[in-house]
């Protein structure tokens, strides 16, 4: 038996509602994404402990 047209209708905006949904969750996390990037990057200084040593007999490099 054929859909009634109200069915066609009423079926056709809930799935447009559920696509819009979707969009909507894509652009919250595009949102979060770019608003991370909008403060520079932090300072970074490694504590002492977790610096790799040249190995013995091999001069140190310099920072320049």
């Amino acid at each position: 038996m054929a859909e009634r047209v109200e069915d066609t209708i009423f079926i056709n905006l809930i799935e447009s509602l559920q696509r819009l949904h979707e969009d909507l969750d894509k652009v919250e996390l595009w949102i979060g994404a770019l608003k991370s990037f909008q403060n520079p990057v932090p300072d970074y200084q490694p504590s002492e402990r977790y610096l790799l040593r040249p190995p013995q007999g091999h001069p140190a490099r310099r920072n320049s």
